[in-house]
Parts: structure tokens; sequence; C-alpha cells
């Protein structure tokens, strides 16, 4: 086992990954210093709040950004094909088979905008249901989007009573 000089938190985790795990330990350390710095102020923190995960890579990530990459390119295809009419000779898809199995492996990436439209387009027009795994912390997020979209949304309101208007 190596000391804990030679240990380095993994890059994986970014810069947001750290201020949350600041944030949550109400450690006392500046949160707008750079990656770098906070890394090495909470490295002298990691035994005291049992912080060794953070040696190891970001379980919570999932895609790099080639992969990333890669499910957009999917979710492209799929919007392309939902909006072409589902017509197989305009796509690249051979079945309407092949554009559900893309989906339902894209579907675990929720958290990307265009996978949550692809698959809601897909589920549409084909009066299907594929799941989309999204993080609760955006669950929470998108709730209170729709949330705010329904009370901006203008109303009829109906007063009662004598008015007098004035010419």
């Amino acid at each position: 086992m190596t000391t804990l000089e030679l240990r380095s938190i993994h890059t994986s985790f970014t810069k947001k990954d750290l201020c949350k795990i600041i944030e949550k330990f109400n450690l006392n350390i500046n949160v707008n210093l750079n990656r770098n710095n906070i890394c090495k102020e909470i490295l002298n923190h990691v035994q005291e709040y049992n912080l060794e995960y953070l040696y190891e890579e970001n379980k919570f990530k999932k895609l790099s950004i080639k992969e990333k990459d890669n499910v957009i390119l999917i979710a492209k295809k799929i919007k392309s094909f939902v909006k072409s009419g589902l017509d197989i000779n305009k796509n690249l898809y051979n079945s309407n088979d092949d554009a559900i199995s893309d989906a339902i492996y894209i579907g675990q990436y929720g958290d990307i905008s265009s996978v949550r439209k692809a698959i809601d387009l897909l589920n549409k027009s084909l009066n299907i249901e594929i799941p989309i795994i999204i993080s609760e912390n955006l669950k929470k997020s998108l709730d209170e989007k729709i949330q705010i979209k329904k009370n901006s949304v203008p109303t009829l309101q109906v007063k009662h009573g004598k008015f007098y208007v004035e010419f």
C-alpha cells in the first residue's frame, strides 16, 4: 500500500464533485481554488472523514467524453428516425427493433437531455414505454422546472363586485 503523500484523488472526480464533498462534510476549504489545490486540501481530511473512495475511479461518472459523444450520436439517429416518419428507407436503421434496442441502450444515460428527448419521441411515435434512468438531483431539478412552468402560465381570474368605469 502506498503512503498518503503518494496517493492522489482520481482524475474522474471533477472540481464540482469535490466542491459537493466539501459542502457535505462542511470542510474549511476555499472552493474558489483550482482543482489541484482543492485536491491537496482534501487529502488532509481523507482519513478523518473516510474519503478513501476518492482514490478510485468515480463510480457515479458513467461516461467518458468519447462515450458521451457516441450516446448523443445515437440519440440524434433516433430523433432523425422518428422525425422522418419511422421510414426505414430514409435512415440508418433497418427496422424498428434496431431503433428500440439503441433506445434501450442509451436509456441508462437519461441525464443527457438529447437522450431524454429522443426516447420520448420514440415512445410517443411507437406507443411503447422505454424507461429513462435519471439521477435524483436531475429529477428534482426537472420537477422544479415543470412546477415553475405550471405556475407561470397565465390563467383567467374572475373578480366579483361592482366596478365603475369612467371615460
